[in-house]
């Protein structure tokens, strides 16, 4: 009887953790169906030294998005932000996500923006430069599928 109680609770969570792995794979574009309708997403993971990560996030605020900011209004970026684990643990604790119009990313607006870095003074927080704060550690590249109306 245990056993059969056990199979009945364990059938239904199988199922309820299955959905969304599922739903995923109904709603994921197969490569034809990737083009202009995409967007790049570019993930940047990156990990403080002990201590460091409000200064790090700071940094990333005052000369990274100051750059992106322009990049914005320009019509290079769709978007950009950090998030915060909210820890020093982890082999991350900060992720940077910039979207952009076009599935090129980056590589589509590269000498657009190098104009702007050019143009960028270094901000340091405390005196210290990102070398001092922390690591990029990983970065990924996404395609984001834009809803059609």
């Amino acid at each position: 009887m245990k056993m059969l109680l056990r199979f009945i609770c364990i059938v239904p969570m199988l199922v309820f953790a299955a959905a969304p792995t599922a739903l995923l794979a109904a709603e994921t574009p197969s490569s034809q169906d990737v083009s202009h309708a995409t967007r790049a997403v570019e993930l940047t993971f990156l990990k403080s030294l002990p201590g460091e990560r409000d200064n790090l996030r700071q940094f990333i605020e005052k000369n990274w998005f100051a750059m992106d900011a322009i990049a914005q209004k320009q019509g290079l970026m769709a978007a950009y932000t950090v998030l915060d684990s909210g820890s020093d643990e982890g082999t991350w604790n900060l992720l940077v996500a910039v979207t952009y119009h076009t599935p090129q990313g980056y590589e589509g607006i590269l000498d657009a923006f190098e104009r702007i870095r050019s143009a960028h003074k270094t901000v340091l927080i405390e005196g210290k430069s990102i070398k001092d704060l922390g690591r990029i550690v990983d970065s990924k590249k996404l395609q984001e599928r834009v809803p059609s109306v």
